[in-house]
């Protein structure tokens, strides 16, 4: 690839949500930290209601739930990777996620802020204690590892909002959508189980996972073997051990080149990969699989009709 190319697509990829939260979830993952932590003033224990709630969200899979709740309206402020979100207002405020102006943030009065631990591991120090030590309230979801996490944060955001039932609807409906799937994948015999290296950066730096990855239990579910289920976390693997793994199936999310299936396609060395050859490489929508909330649902589908298109024709 030209260096003109990589400079462009190194650019593009700076500012990929996908790329940057696996990256940095693996220095996040190095501190202790509770599944949720707040600091808040005398409403500690208290519910927020519901009525006239002002909430501010910057942690994009924080925000996809709270868009699933039906409270999308609520948004007063949002990181700059949630703004594309389905039911988020144009009007609503951008900031940076990694770098966020606590003073347009508290001008704004939100009742909840929804932060990610990736803002803190970034600069080392808590840019919102300022927020919470004047009221506001501040809830920190890490993101979430699995699927059962997933589940997790939906019941916690929805109690925290005061939507424990829809939240247990959103819960319902993921889990039985789960189940389904693998109770589907069951009859697909081992040795006629596909197996797929998904890309979720592409080259000259692929970045993919292994195990301990909801997007891994996604792949279990549609029946499908990941290549690199012998490693854990999101993993930066080259080109060569792509190679010799042959995939039967390639995916990706790469978000930031105009066709990141044809870019795969026309790698130097990949034309004999059975993928390639057989013409098995599919794109999956980056808004349903880079955020682990409920729109994996959706992602699962499409893993599903590409993996196995024999199986779900529409």
């Amino acid at each position: 690839m030209p260096l003109k190319k990589r400079a462009e697509y190194s650019n593009r990829m700076k500012r990929s949500s996908r790329i940057l939260l696996p990256i940095l979830m693996a220095t996040v993952a190095l501190a202790s930290c509770a599944r949720q932590t707040s600091r808040q003033n005398a409403k500690k224990d208290a519910t927020l209601a519901d009525g006239g709630l002002r909430i501010a969200s910057l942690a994009p899979s924080s925000t996809s739930i709270i868009a699933a709740l039906g409270l999308a309206e609520r948004l007063v402020a949002v990181d700059q990777w949630s703004a594309t979100l389905p039911g988020v207002s144009e009007s609503t405020l951008r900031l940076d996620l990694m770098r966020p102006d606590v003073e347009r943030l508290a001008a704004l009065s939100p009742d909840l802020l929804i932060v990610s631990p990736l803002t803190q591991a970034s600069s080392g120090v808590d840019p919102f204690r300022a927020l919470s030590d004047s009221g506001i309230r501040v809830v920190s979801i890490p993101t979430s590892g699995s699927l059962a996490d997933v589940s997790r944060d939906v019941r916690a955001i929805a109690a925290l909002v005061s939507r424990g039932e829809e939240g247990e609807r959103i819960v319902a409906d993921m889990e039985r959508s789960f189940a389904e799937a693998r109770e589907c994948a069951a009859s697909i015999p081992p040795e006629k189980r596909r197996s797929v290296y998904f890309e979720i950066e592409a080259a000259p730096s692929p970045y993919t996972f292994g195990k301990g990855v909801y997007l891994d239990e996604l792949l279990e579910a549609a029946g499908a073997r990941n290549v690199f289920s012998d490693l854990s976390g999101w993993v930066s693997v080259g080109p060569e051990a792509i190679v010799s793994r042959d995939p039967d199936v390639i995916l990706t999310n790469v978000d930031y080149l105009p066709d990141p299936v044809a870019e795969i396609r026309a790698r130097p060395g990949w034309s004999g990969m059975k993928a390639v050859r057989e013409g098995r490489v599919y794109l999956i929508d980056p808004r349903t699989s880079a955020r682990p909330a409920p729109e994996l649902v959706e992602a699962l589908r499409e893993i599903e009709r590409a993996v196995y298109p024999e199986r779900f024709d529409e």
